[in-house]
């Protein structure tokens, strides 16, 4: 078995000098996503693997990267840490749901199209509207509530 040392690794001791574009883009990707969603106040939303894996990365300060699974899982983290901070794709998600929630309804009472209501476009869009506009009127939280 090797020793595993900062070479091997591919860890560099003194971070800022010699990262290669790719693991500073990582790094510095990583970081932002992090400090957007702590200043969304959404952080306790991550899973606790998740933020170790996050504090372990950002910890490592690699000099390159050679795993394409280490971009892709990073990456993974980058988009949903940035979901969790776009506000605006709550009521959508919100929409979503009560769509799929009325079209199972319909298709119990026996509507033969309801199923197709599920990825309806407009439909999800109008629940989303109808949901915010709610939640706006009635001051409590209806879209978190779904």
């Amino acid at each position: 078995m090797s020793m595993l040392n900062h070479d091997t690794l591919g860890i560099s001791p003194d971070y800022p000098g010699g990262v290669d574009g790719v693991a500073r883009l990582l790094h510095e990707g990583l970081a932002d996503s992090v400090e957007r969603v702590k200043r969304a106040r959404k952080w306790h939303l991550v899973s606790a693997l998740r933020k170790a894996f996050i504090r372990a990365f950002l910890k490592l300060r690699l000099t390159r990267v050679r795993s394409m699974e280490l971009i892709r899982l990073v990456v993974r983290t980058i988009m949903e840490l940035r979901e969790l901070a776009m506000e605006r794709y709550i009521p959508l998600r919100a929409g979503v749901r009560h769509a799929w929630r009325l079209s199972m309804l319909a298709s119990s009472w026996g509507h033969p199209t309801a199923d197709e209501w599920r990825n309806d476009t407009a439909f999800i869009i109008y629940n989303a509207v109808t949901l915010k506009l709610l939640s706006r009127f009635y001051g409590i939280g209806v879209i978190e509530s779904i």
